[in-house]
């Protein structure tokens, strides 16, 4: 059950909040294109933490592309790119509207686990769909892991934003798909909601 009694600011996750994810389009992208080789190139991804890496920006995009082309020399930016992008779905109009109408009573703000390929990727979309100048545009602030050198459940990526704006956790709600990321929020004092697979933002406020 959502509860809004004393919050003035709402931090919202991205993947799997406010745009579908199915990452499995990825992984089955990344398979048809390295074949034989993806089950090697699954494990250095995961020794070489190079998914944590891209999104701290500890590897920039040139390098995450050169390191699937070591597998496949013959494999395109263009090709590795689609696959990498696959994994993003929609983003429902109502969601959209959901965000522009809390931002008239609360501080609104977004705060994702992402990389520049995907966040260039998604600002498109919205930019496409729903005529904003980018994602940002729907916040009062958006921090983007990648750009921050930090990801969650880093606890120290909450408290940036809370020093940055000056917010008070009690009075900060964070929406998120993930268990751990949430554990993190709720050590510091942040009022969380845990959003489940069975239910969306619309649904959740709604419900309020």
């Amino acid at each position: 059950m959502l509860r809004l009694q004393g919050i003035k600011n709402i931090i919202f996750d991205l993947g799997g909040v406010i745009i579908n994810l199915n990452e499995h389009l990825t992984v089955k992208a990344f398979q048809n294109i390295f074949l034989e080789k993806y089950p090697l190139m699954a494990e250095d991804i995961h020794a070489e933490q190079i998914l944590e890496n891209f999104e701290t920006g500890e590897i920039s995009i040139n390098e995450f592309i050169s390191f699937f082309k070591s597998y496949n020399a013959n494999v395109t930016t263009k090709q590795i790119t689609e696959a990498w992008n696959s994994m993003l779905l929609d983003i429902p109009e109502e969601r959209i509207d959901l965000i522009k109408n809390l931002a008239k009573e609360y501080r609104v703000f977004l705060l994702s686990n992402t990389n520049p390929i995907h966040l260039n990727f998604i600002d498109n979309y919205v930019i496409d769909n729903f005529k904003l100048k980018s994602l940002e545009d729907l916040f009062e602030k958006a921090y983007y892991s990648h750009q921050m050198g930090l990801r969650k459940p880093n606890s120290k990526i909450f408290t940036t934003i809370l020093n940055d704006k000056n917010l008070i956790p009690e009075e900060t709600l964070f929406i998120d798909d993930s268990e751990q990321h949430i554990l993190s929020a709720k050590q510091l004092n942040l009022k969380i909601h845990h959003l489940l697979e069975t239910e969306t933002i619309v649904d959740i406020f709604n419900a309020h």
